[in-house]
């Protein structure tokens, strides 16, 4: 009867839909169970049970015999003890089976590789090393600044990374640091704020401006870049003339599918703006470029700040042979402000800023006709400020007839660039070139094909070009291009796979073995990722010559260029990419997947993949690495695997005969050098080849072409590095066995164990403090419990500031905790290891008991969410469909009900839904963690020492049952005991004294707001036992009954009686038949209170308000603070408004004044 029952109340809820409908069948549910219960309940039950039961439902609040409130033993709601709220039964959970002990061999190399290769880096100053660009401007950056400011290293490609993690390493290690002092920054509007704070007051306390003759550097992105400019254009000159911003042109922000790409419109824009304000701008295109002008940023005699902008998408990620300079090295040359490539007598001339389109540019000028070759030039701007019109003409050819500046711009008719050209021209400076303006969208990168059209139409015709025709031109497909690999005698190798597969690994492996056992050999390697297509995909294009070139890579690696193809994983890379469009004539195509043969392929490929490999003659192989790399001996499988694909590929190569890698990587590569004999045996035997001869005629399968249409023909360039969100059946949280937690412990360096930290979970530095006071200043009869706490915090290093909040890191109550505990199953003493959200890479470990008593806020209420995920987990259909009936639109009422009225807990919703059997890790990823409750600190240090004091009240209410709820930290803090140890941290406030001592201060707090006053009045107490002159003080404290809720009473009538308190205005809302708040005091004392507001009322009225303030004196400015519940607020600015209003202000005057009050941070609200 009972499923009956619940299954038709289910699907009429589901189906009638309906938030009102939702809500009431809710209520009948609650009915239907609550039913279940009475009936059980009427059953003969033994005394035991019927104590416990009476326990439960009947528990009094209790009285410890010092007086002190108790909240009850349990209140535990019963009604879901038995059946869950469809009626479902619960059954007897045992435990989970333990988990086995860890094996001990542990290999820590990946996690390492990227601190490793930075190590590599800073030992190796004026030697070829290879990285990417921008690890070589931050090496450079931290060994020749004072201080470094990394923005959003994490979306900028790791811009930043190096820095950072030297900065955490020393204060890890507690080692003196080797270079500049790094504050890791956010990326906001106004984020130049904090640099020119830095710079206008000198530094900070460990890292002065003056401490050392080094700069100041900034390392950020493009749209970072956008949002300081207006801060860094407003630092006075002689403050920041050591200023050197390294810009990043890379972002994500110009293209709905997140595509990197360079704003050049962005950083140019802002470089503008800069250079009107005295910055010089200088802009790279190449590696060796950024290199250049970093160590020509430390090397200048400054005289005025810079700003380097750099290709932070291609060439800046590419990682390549490179110098890094150390101190000892040459200082480069000034950076000479323009530079020409093409003709000596051209017609046409393109100027671009030098950055990736002008690297294009010029690099696709040899792919233009004979006929046209003579005729169009570019030139790269390499400085941008200070402008030299001079410099410019010098490097122009005076046959140049038309002048057309290409750019990326947020207007039509053009970007600075070619306002300064204009300028120039109009001026006769430039002679009679005409100038002409081709805008670029933000972002717009042009294909090779498109570049080569737009250079024909320029050498061809002297009119403005239209780029859409252009475009459209180019789309056509009839370019020709020149094939600059050959040109340069250079080879790609392309390996496409998944971001978590061997491709990550492996192109790297590749590019190493190249580059260290050839030391004239020039090794490029770029890796572009996509997040956002399947699982996440990467493609890694590596290029190598003995010549030094500098083509861009979208140039060299475009379709029908690669010499050699891997694919990895090719099942799902072949779904969604057309990749094998990658490999040229004669080309190779290997591919890694497990146990694949002949027909494998064949059945993998489309016909139209089959016939384009046949067309272009290309060998075809299969290899299983995974497979290979289990032959080996001493690595493991995933380390070794990659080194599997590198062998295979040197002999699928080696068994292509007109590939001209054939007789070449064989020498290049030595397959000894990346992977065990035994496992490059393995890979040898195991490359097979792959019977391409039925290609040519391949016929399209029924719905093929369909399939095609859908199937994007290349990666999205759309990240950094590979995607870092786990996929559904993921498991980012894993049991663990104790074994593994002292494995940690025992090598405690090799998992960066931080000794220091009392919460190393937690993002803000946290303290260990001691209960000592913990006192109720409310009656025992009174039905609100608000207490006094001291914290003692001697010997934890704990400093705050007036007006400052303490956030207390709260536990969940012990035995609700165990009782969830022997309810759900759980081993409490197991080992949980979970990812650092800290620290990524980094696992954190703890029991289950931990995890739920201090960790997950399995008390707190859950959103919405919780129930959709939670309705993935039930075994029940009516439970599942309930479920998603909550977290869908219409349930919106039920959600509200259960969430708002019934404030139902995590715990609440796993036993209304008990064949929802999830697992410890389920639940770390699926409920909230416990987040600070922050509470403004009721005193002032340099009153009294060691100590820090709360002003708390128990937070409980009942839900419409008559179930008991508490606020899970009041009630922590509640049951605390002297010499009880607590987790606690600082958090800044508005809430602060006034910069002069003589301000008078208005201070209005209701019950718990009277915490910061508290602090203001002991601060200010102590400056005149100091003998300082210290200014009036006005205090208004509100709450119900004098008797029971005068909080601090005898401390303000004392201040009061000393004459420290200059006035005391109290309401007391209760104590009479009408209604007394403190909007009534104020509005009372409203003349006086707009005196210390506004002195400047009583100046003369031939004067302006801004000039009659203009010369009051700072000291008689007094400021307004409150601190409380909000609803008061209204009333209490009415309150002084109308105070104004008497003293003859118009009410908008008076309004304006409150206005103008706040934002010169005098009227400061602290509400909740």
């Amino acid at each position: 009867m009972a499923s009956s029952r619940s299954s038709a109340l289910n699907n009429t809820a589901f189906f009638a839909g309906g938030a009102l409908v939702g809500a009431g069948l809710y209520t009948l549910a609650r009915s239907m169970v609550a039913q279940k219960r009475v009936a059980a309940d009427a059953a003969p039950t033994s005394d035991a049970a019927a104590a416990k039961s009476a326990a439960i439902l009947d528990t009094p609040y209790e009285k410890e015999a010092n007086g002190l409130f108790v909240s009850p033993a349990t209140e535990s709601d019963p009604l879901y003890d038995e059946y869950g709220v469809m009626g479902i039964p619960y059954e007897a959970r045992g435990q989970l089976p333990p988990v086995s002990t860890l094996a001990t061999h542990m290999d820590l190399e990946e996690a390492h590789a990227a601190l490793s290769t930075h190590a590599m880096a800073a030992a190796s100053f004026d030697k070829p090393i290879l990285i990417n660009s921008l690890l070589a401007i931050e090496l450079l950056a931290y060994h020749n600044s004072n201080v470094v400011f990394s923005y959003e290293s994490g979306a900028s490609g790791g811009f930043g990374a190096y820095c950072e993690a030297q900065e955490r390493a020393a204060a890890e290690q507690h080692k003196q640091r080797a270079g500049a002092k790094v504050y890791a920054m956010q990326a906001r509007a106004g984020a130049g704020s904090a640099i020119a704070g830095f710079l206008l007051g000198e530094g900070t306390a460990d890292a002065p401006v003056s401490a050392a003759p080094k700069p100041v550097t900034v390392l950020i992105n493009a749209q970072g870049f956008q949002a300081m400019g207006p801060a860094l254009a407003s630092i006075q000159t002689e403050n920041r003339k050591d200023l050197v911003v390294h810009v990043s042109s890379a972002s994500q922000t110009t293209s709905d599918e997140l595509e990197v790409t360079n704003d050049y419109a962005a950083t140019l824009a802002t470089a503008a703006l800069l250079g009107e304000a005295g910055f010089e701008v200088v802009l790279s295109s190449t590696r060796a470029e950024a290199v250049e002008f970093t160590r020509y940023a430390y090397t200048r005699k400054a005289d005025k700040p810079l700003v380097h902008i750099f290709d932070g998408a291609f060439a800046g990620s590419e990682v390549g042979r490179t110098v890094v300079p150390g101190p000892k090295a040459a200082a480069p040359k000034p950076v000479q402000p323009f530079a020409y490539t093409g003709p000596a007598a051209p017609e046409t001339v393109l100027v671009l800023p030098n950055g990736s389109l002008a690297l294009q540019a010029r690099a696709l000028l040899v792919s233009l006709p004979a006929a046209l070759r003579s005729k169009v030039g570019v030139v790269s701007v390499r400085a941008l400020f200070p402008w030299s019109t001079e410099a410019l003409r010098k490097v122009l050819p005076e046959s140049a007839k038309v002048v057309r500046v290409v750019e990326e711009a947020y207007t039509t008719v053009g970007g600075p660039l070619y306002s300064e050209l204009l300028a120039a021209s109009l001026s006769g400076e430039l002679g009679t070139s005409r100038i002409q303006s081709l805008v670029l969208a933000p972002g717009q990168e042009l294909a090779p094909a498109a570049w080569h059209e737009l250079l024909v139409a320029a050498a061809e015709s002297q009119r403005p070009i239209n780029l859409r025709s252009v475009l459209d031109k180019a789309e056509s497909g009839q370019a020709k291009l020149v094939d600059l690999l050959a040109l340069s005698s250079a080879q790609l190798v392309t390996i496409v796979g998944s971001d978590k597969g061997t491709t990550t690994s492996a192109a790297p492996l590749l590019a190493d073995a190249l580059f260290g056992q050839n030391a004239s050999l020039n090794v490029r390697l770029l890796s572009r990722f996509d997040n956002f297509h399947g699982t996440g995909s990467v493609r890694s294009d590596l290029v190598f010559s003995e010549r030094a070139d500098e083509i861009p890579m979208p140039v060299l690696a475009r379709d029908g260029a690669s010499h050699a193809l891997v694919v990895n994983e090719p099942s799902e890379v072949l779904k969604n990419f057309a990749v094998l469009d990658a490999v040229r004539e004669n080309g190779t195509v290997l591919f890694n997947a497990a146990g694949w043969t002949q027909e494998d392929v064949e059945g993998a490929l489309y016909a139209a993949d089959k016939r384009r490999l046949a067309e272009r003659n290309v060998s075809v192989f299969v290899v299983d690495a995974a497979k290979a790399a289990e032959g080996g001996k001493g690595k493991g499988v995933a380390e070794a695997a990659p080194g599997a694909v590198v062998a295979s590929l040197v002999e699928a190569v080696t068994a292509s005969p007109k590939n001209a890698l054939s007789q070449r990587l064989p020498k290049l590569v030595k397959v000894a050098s990346v992977v065990d004999a035994e496992a490059a045996a393995e890979a040898k035997k195991g490359t097979k080849a792959v019977d391409t001869s039925s290609f040519a005629s391949a016929t399209p399968a029924e719905g093929e072409e369909e399939a095609l249409q859908h199937r994007p023909a290349h990666l999205t360039y759309n990240a950094f590095s590979a995607k870092a969100a786990e996929d559904d059946e993921g498991q980012a949280v894993v049991r663990a066995s104790w074994a593994f937690a002292a494995w940690q412990m025992l090598f405690r360096e090799a998992y960066h164990l931080d000794d220091h930290a009392s919460r190393p979970d937690l993002p803000e530095k946290t303290y260990n403090v001691q209960v000592s006071v913990n006192k109720r200043l409310t009656p025992l009869d009174y039905d609100r419990n608000l207490f006094h706490m001291e914290l003692d915090t001697k010997g934890t290093g704990l400093k705050y500031e007036v007006g400052e909040a303490l956030g207390v890191h709260g536990w969940n109550d012990d035995e609700e905790v165990a009782r969830f505990i022997r309810w759900s199953g759980y081993n409490p003493e197991e080992i949980v290891s979970a990812p650092s959200v800290i620290h990524p890479g980094e696992f954190e470990s703890r029991t289950v008991y931990q995890v739920l008593q201090q960790n997950l806020d399995i008390f707190g209420k859950p959103p919405k969410s919780f129930f959709e995920a939670l309705g993935k987990a039930v075994a029940s259909k009516d439970e599942e469909r309930w479920l998603r009936f909550i977290s869908s639109a219409e349930g919106a009422s039920t959600f509200r009900k259960l969430s708002e009225d019934e404030t139902v807990t995590y715990v609440d919703v796993l036993h209304m839904f008990p064949t929802a059997r999830v697992t410890i890790d389920w639940l770390i990823k699926n409920v909230e963690p416990i987040k600070p409750r922050h509470y403004s600190i009721a005193s002032a240090q340099v009153a009294v020492g060691d100590s820090v004091h709360l002003l708390i009240v128990t937070v409980d209410w009942k839900t419409p049952r008559g179930s008991l709820r508490f606020g899970q930290c009041t009630r922590y803090l509640s049951r605390l005991t002297p010499g009880t140890k607590v987790t606690v941290s600082i958090k800044p406030s508005v809430m602060k004294l006034p910069p002069l001592d003589t301000q008078p201060i208005i201070m209005a707090g209701l019950g718990t707001g009277a915490a910061p006053f508290r602090a203001f009045l002991q601060a200010r107490a102590h400056q005149r036992s100091l003998g300082k002159e210290v200014g009036p003080l006005y205090y208004y404290f509100g709450s119900r009954h004098q008797a029971k809720e005068y909080l601090y009473g005898e401390e303000l009538e004392a201040y009061l009686s000393d004459g420290l308190l200059t006035h005391l205005g109290l309401a007391f809302s209760r104590d009479q038949q009408k209604k007394v708040y403190i909007q009534h005091k104020i509005k009372e004392d409203g003349h006086m209170l707009t005196s210390f507001l506004a002195p400047e009322l009583g100046s003369v009225n031939d004067q302006s308000e801004e000039a009659a303030e203009a010369l009051v004196d700072e000291g008689r400015k007094g400021i307004f603070t409150l601190c409380g519940p909000v609803w008061p607020v209204p009333d209490i600015q009415e309150a002084l408004v109308s105070a104004f209003v008497e003293r003859g202000w118009t009410k908008e005057q008076a309004e304006a004044k409150i206005e103008s009050l706040k934002d010169d941070e005098r009227y400061v609200l602290e509400v909740y």
